[in-house]
């Protein structure tokens, strides 16, 4: 994507984590192996103890969507792109984990928004084949107006040290987010190349567009703890990825519903945690996550005319996000 600008913080962020925890493992002795074992499995990977977990977090959210338009009877090339930012998302979690037995936790995450995000919309079409776009529009007044993130999962402790552990993942994500695009400007080939330029009505509500994808998932990670540290990095994938998407074009009543399904999902996350008691704690956390871009069929509605017209292949999408979090857990 080329239209966005401030999202490349959350991109930036998640490396800058990794470090940190990589030079805090680094940093931290070894813990000797005459020390007591934790009485939770949150603490120690390897206690027998059973446990329960939840947790409660702030998180900060940045990204890009993209949205596109294909001509299926034209070998398929672009003829509308539409890049929805994500500048700036407030959100709120909740989760819980549940381990029955020293080797397994189950885990489930949700993550909203608490207020609308700061965003940005650019969309731009190609009339003409093989040339520069003809078709231009700019919306700065752009809001997030959903943030949702789903994570559902089981984690298995594959192999197990006195202060490591390697684990498998099997997972199901829903993501989900909205905009609303108002105002904004124009420049449009109405009767020659970028000839008509304009702005529409300050606060005038243009399009809404929104995006949700399903994901079944596989992943690796380790933990590693160290007295009341723990480091913990999870990097997940999926290759049947499904979603829809919706998008209404308010000024000409127009809303198309797209479908997908066989796409591509990576994600990577790390955290870092204190055991501030036997009881309670806090993380920090970085999470990144890209699906690749996915075509699809898609339903057009002409609201005015009552016209409903199918469309094979000529949808697109794609989404990537970050965030940074911090929250606090309790054991019991």
């Amino acid at each position: 994507m080329v239209h966005c600008k401030n999202s490349k913080s959350a991109y930036i962020a998640l490396p800058v984590a990794v470090a940190g925890i990589a030079f805090l493992l680094s940093a931290v002795p070894a813990r000797s192996a005459s020390v007591a074992p934790q009485e939770t499995v949150e603490i120690n990977p390897s206690s027998g103890e059973q446990m329960l977990g939840v947790r409660v977090g702030l998180g900060y959210l940045t990204g890009e969507a993209g949205e596109y338009v294909y001509d299926e009877t034209a070998g398929g090339r672009t003829v509308s792109e539409l890049s929805w930012d994500i500048d700036s998302l407030l959100m709120f979690g909740l989760g819980g984990t549940v381990a029955p037995v020293s080797w397994l936790k189950i885990n489930g995450d949700l993550w909203f928004n608490i207020t609308d995000g700061d965003g940005y919309m650019s969309d731009y079409d190609w009339v003409l084949p093989g040339g520069s776009w003809t078709n231009q529009s700019l919306h700065d007044n752009t809001d997030v107006t959903t943030g949702f993130l789903l994570d559902l999962n089981v984690e298995v402790e594959a192999l197990a040290g006195s202060q490591m552990a390697l684990v498998g993942l099997v997972g199901y994500r829903v993501d989900r987010f909205e905009w609303e695009a108002r105002g904004g400007s124009y420049v449009y080939s109405v009767d020659g190349f970028r000839d008509a330029a304009g702005s529409f009505p300050s606060g005038l509500l243009g399009i809404t567009y929104e995006q949700t994808y399903f994901v079944p998932y596989l992943g690796v990670g380790f933990t590693g703890v160290f007295d009341r540290i723990r480091l913990s990095a999870k990097l997940m994938g999926s290759f049947l990825v499904s979603g829809e998407a919706n998008d209404t074009h308010h000024l000409r009543n127009l809303e198309t519903e797209d479908d997908f399904s066989g796409g591509n999902m990576w994600a990577i996350d790390a955290t870092f945690a204190y055991e501030l008691t036997d009881t309670l704690g806090m993380e920090i956390a970085g999470f990144y996550e890209k699906y690749d871009t996915i075509k699809g069929d898609s339903t057009w509605n002409h609201k005015n005319s009552g016209i409903t017209t199918n469309h094979s292949d000529n949808a697109g999408a794609d989404l990537e996000v970050g965030m940074i979090s911090t929250s606090l857990t309790l054991s019991f």
